[in-house]
């Protein structure tokens, strides 16, 4: 039986019920967060803490138990019986349930609140095949550093990337390349590390955060800098970032391949060191 976490309670998942006037269901008014578990512990869950903050500050949306976050996830993990095992947990924060206006309820409103935890195959060392992905213009709003629930163009574009057989979906912004639908992503060219510098367009990724901090340890030069799509025939290596997939390197954008197809020297280099950093990462 699979337990969830339900407005402070732990419950069956299937015994769950969210009302049909929640403002998450009615205008993706909410914000989530997503964490990995590494058979004992999560990887840099204060980030992902400070993170939900940001985003629940960012909407207005007052969840007054935020630090409570890391101890629903790890006792997800402990009620599904996956503490040994390699897991996400996922939380999403909405505005709570109210008659349907634009504007905010005029009245104290407690938000809904709703977790779950899923296993995950521990791959251990072994480097990810490397990826074909999409390149479509993005159409995304303007505040894509919020971690918001409104995700439409985002699984639009995620679809469209399966339908012409490719894993992930990048987008550019008036020709420079921003993220992609669920990653960051990340360019080499002539050995330094390229990717969009934070902004409003693009998602402050914890993973891309410790690529960058690990990649400046290891002495590679790193460039903020949007990656038009002019250059994509310079680039040598291509990878993309997110929580749960880590350092997974790209084959080819749209038809054409990134380098020579395969892993990169400074792809595989950051996988590796990112890895390690893992306490109690049994690979």
């Amino acid at each position: 039986m699979e337990i969830a976490f339900f407005n402070g309670k732990f419950l069956p998942k299937n015994e769950i019920r969210i009302s049909p006037d929640d403002r998450g269901f009615l205008f993706a008014d909410g914000i989530y967060e997503v964490v990995k578990w590494y058979g004992g512990s999560f990887f840099d869950m204060e980030a992902h803490v400070t993170r939900l903050k940001r985003s629940l500050r960012e909407i207005r949306l007052q969840w007054l138990e935020n630090e409570t976050f890391p101890d629903i996830a790890v006792e997800l993990v402990r009620q599904n019986g996956l503490y040994e095992k390699h897991a996400m947990v996922y939380i999403q924060v909405t505005r709570g349930a109210a008659p349907r206006t634009h504007h905010f309820p005029d009245y104290p409103l407690p938000p809904t609140v709703y977790a779950f935890v899923k296993e995950l195959p521990d791959t251990g060392k072994i480097m990810p095949d490397a990826i074909n992905v999409l390149l479509k213009e993005d159409i995304r709003w303007s505040r894509c550093d919020i971690k918001s629930v409104s995700l439409l163009p985002n699984v639009i574009g995620n679809q469209e990337a399966r339908e012409n057989g490719c894993m992930e979906c990048i987008f550019a912004r008036n020709g420079e390349i921003t993220e992609a639908s669920h990653s960051n992503v990340f360019f080499v060219i002539n050995g330094v590390l390229r990717t969009h510098p934070e902004s409003n367009y693009i998602l402050s990724g914890i993973t891309r955060k410790n690529v960058i901090r690990i990649a400046t340890e290891s002495g590679i030069m790193v460039e903020e800098e949007a990656l038009h799509e002019s250059e994509l025939e310079n680039i040598t290596e291509a990878f993309v970032t997110n929580t749960t997939g880590e350092v997974t390197p790209i084959k080819t954008i749209n038809g054409k391949t990134a380098g020579d197809g395969l892993p990169g020297r400074i792809t595989i280099l950051l996988r590796e060191k990112f890895l390690s950093e893992i306490p109690t990462n049994r690979r």
